[in-house]
């Protein structure tokens, strides 16, 4: 089955392509036509959601977000994306609501109780954020994005010597990348939290 010529295939590698070209209006024209040749991809309504957040429509990237998850409720990619959309539309309760019903399907998911602790620490419910922070990094602890998350709600709390842990991983992990100047801020976080006890 084609559209214009092109199989759902095709149109896919067109709007993975102009995404990444950054011309996501005709990313998201691609990602609509690979949908009308197969209206249950996930990938596409992922995709195209995302790219409508990057061009600041949030609620047309909900539309789609909800639209992958009626599909499939198992799928807990539609679930964490849904999240980041409200999370950039500052509607933090409804991202924590979106995070909880991902992780209902998918409670290993370091990703949504990432995006959880965002919203939580976005509530000003510091304690609880970073409950759901180091839930994420018991499931991915090599990620220093968390890490550096979870020191500044430590830091809040004013716990010094978890403050200056938390950046010395990361930093050690941004070390790993090849991400020296990353590392480097790190470390001298960790130094002025350690330098504050």
């Amino acid at each position: 089955m084609s559209l214009d010529g092109q199989t759902y295939d095709q149109w896919m590698a067109r709007a993975r392509t102009l995404r990444q070209q950054g011309q996501n209006k005709k990313a998201i024209e691609a990602y609509r036509n690979a949908l009308q040749l197969s209206p249950d991809s996930l990938d596409a309504l992922n995709e195209m959601g995302l790219a409508h957040i990057h061009i600041g429509e949030q609620m047309e990237a909900i539309v789609a977000f909800d639209l992958a998850i009626s599909i499939t409720e198992t799928d807990y990619r539609a679930h964490s994306n849904k999240t980041e959309a409200y999370l950039t539309l500052g509607s933090f309760e409804e991202a924590r609501k979106s995070a909880e019903e991902g992780l209902e399907i998918a409670p290993t998911n370091a990703e949504l109780w990432a995006k959880k602790a965002r919203a939580l620490e976005s509530l000003m419910l510091i304690d609880e954020a970073i409950v759901a922070y180091n839930e994420a990094i018991k499931y991915d602890s090599n990620n220093p994005k968390t890490w550096k998350a979870l020191a500044l709600c430590l830091d809040a709390r004013q716990d010094w010597a978890a403050v200056a842990r938390a950046y010395r991983i990361a930093g050690s992990l941004h070390q790993k990348r090849g991400e020296n100047q990353d590392a480097e801020s790190c470390f001298k976080f960790a130094e002025m939290a350690e330098n504050s006890e």
